[in-house]
C-alpha cells in the first residue's frame, strides 16, 4: 500500500458528500481511505454509510463515543498501511489527482515529509495560502526551519493536512500519533515533535487541499475551556526543547510563539463565557509565572506594546503550580510575583524554569 489517507468527521453532513467525492476522484489501487465518524449526531454517519460505497479504497468506522480528533486520527493511523499518510478533515475536500501529485513529491525528493500550500474557502471566495517556507523544491532540515523567533515559520504553519508524511519513519520514531490529552492544539505539539526529531523535509508549489474557514461546527468557532489546551500544548513544547541538543537556540521562538498564542486568547476573552475566560487568566498567570524570566521579559520588550500589555495585566495574578517541572532551573531568577513573596514559596528541591 503506497498511501493512506485519514479521514476524522463529526457533524459534518452537509459537507460530508463532497469530501467524499474528493477521495474518489483521487482513489488509486494503492491508496486507501479510511473515514473515521467520531460519533456524530447530527446524520452524518447514516451519509457516510452511503456515500462511502461509491469510494474506490474507501472504509468508514465509527467511534464508540465522540473522544476528538486526537483519538480519532489515531483511530485512524493504528488500522493505516500505507508507506505514507496524509490527512483531510471532514469538511474539506482534495482536487482531483491532487495526492498522486503528492505522492509523487515525497517519492522524488526522498524526505521524511513534504509540506504544500493550500486554498482557503470563505464561501465562493477561493485564495491560495503559502506556507512560510520560500525556499521550494529544495530538501531541508526541519529543525531549521524553526526559527527566527521574530518571523512566521514553518512551524507557525501548523496544518497536518497540508503535506504528506513517511508514516514507517515516524512510527519507528514514535512520531505518528497525536497527543490525546489535547483537545485542541494537537497539530502545533505534532508539528513540533515533527521539526525537532525528524532528518529532511521539502516545501514545494503544490496547492490542491480546499480548506473551509468559517464553519459553524469547527471547533475553532466554540468558545469553551477545550480552546485553552494550547497551555499545556505549549508547556509540553517548553519541555521537550528544553531537553533537546539545540534548545538553547530554539527556546525564543517557543517563549515568543506561547505569549503570541496568549495575547491572541487574551484579545478574545470577552467572548468566552465567564467560568472559562477565568480558567483563561488564571492558567496563562500560572503558565506565565513557570517560564524563564529573563527571557520572558525580552520576548514581551520585542512583541509590541499592544500583546505586552495585554500579557501583563494577567501577569500577578497567579504563580505557583507545582504540576509543570522544567529542566536546567540552576540559573533561574524568581518571577516578578516571588521576589515580592516572603517567604520564599517553593522547596529548594524543586526544579522549575528552563534555560534558554
Amino acid at each position: 500500500m503506497k498511501l493512506s489517507v485519514v479521514v476524522p468527521m463529526y457533524n459534518v453532513r452537509d459537507y460530508c458528500v463532497t469530501t467524499l467525492k474528493s477521495l474518489a476522484f483521487n482513489a488509486r489501487q494503492d491508496f486507501e481511505f479510511i473515514v473515521m465518524d467520531d460519533s456524530s449526531t447530527d446524520g452524518t454517519f447514516e451519509l457516510l454509510q452511503r456515500e462511502i460505497r461509491k469510494v474506490p479504497g474507501g472504509s468508514l468506522y465509527r467511534t464508540p463515543k465522540n473522544s476528538g480528533i486526537s483519538a480519532t486520527r489515531n483511530a485512524g493511523l493504528r488500522m493505516a498501511r500505507g508507506q505514507y499518510v496524509a490527512f483531510l478533515d471532514g469538511d474539506d475536500w482534495f482536487a482531483p489527482g491532487y495526492l498522486s501529485r503528492l505522492v509523487a513529491a515525497i517519492d522524488h525528493f526522498g524526505v521524511d515529509f513534504v509540506r504544500t500550500d493550500h486554498i482557503r474557502v470563505v464561501g465562493k471566495k477561493r485564495e491560495v495560502v503559502r506556507s512560510p517556507q520560500a525556499v521550494r523544491n529544495t530538501p531541508l532540515r526541519p529543525i531549521e526551519s524553526i526559527m527566527p523567533a521574530d518571523a512566521s515559520t514553518m512551524i507557525d504553519y501548523p496544518l497536518v493536512w497540508a503535506g504528506i508524511f513517511n508514516r514507517e519513519v515516524l512510527a519507528r520514531r514514535n512520531l505518528l500519533f497525536f497527543d490525546e490529552k489535547l483537545r485542541t492544539a494537537e497539530d502545533r505539539m505534532w508539528t513540533w515533535r515533527l521539526h525537532l526529531n525528524t532528518d529532511s523535509y521539502v516545501a514545494v508549489d503544490l496547492a490542491g487541499l480546499f480548506y473551509r474557514r468559517d464553519v459553524s461546527t469547527s471547533l475553532t468557532r466554540i468558545p469553551d475551556e477545550r480552546q485553552l489546551d494550547f497551555i499545556p500544548c505549549f508547556d509540553q513544547v517548553v519541555q521537550e526543547v528544553a531537553g533537546h541538543q539545540y534548545g538553547r537556540q530554539i527556546m525564543p521562538k517557543v517563549i515568543r510563539t506561547y505569549c503570541a498564542m496568549m495575547a491572541i486568547h487574551l484579545d478574545r476573552a470577552d467572548t468566552y463565557e465567564d467560568d472559562v475566560r477565568a480558567l483563561l487568566k488564571s492558567r496563562t498567570a500560572r503558565a506565565l509565572d513557570r517560564l524563564p524570566q529573563p527571557l520572558l521579559e525580552q520576548t514581551l520588550d520585542e512583541m509590541g506594546e499592544r500583546r505586552a500589555k495585554l500579557i501583563n495585566a494577567v501577569r500577578d495574578l497567579g504563580g505557583e503550580d507545582a504540576d509543570v517541572q522544567y529542566l536546567h532551573d540552576a540559573d533561574r531568577p524568581p518571577s516578578r510575583r516571588a521576589r515580592n513573596a516572603e517567604p520564599a514559596r517553593r522547596p529548594a528541591s524543586q526544579a522549575y524554569g528552563v534555560t534558554a
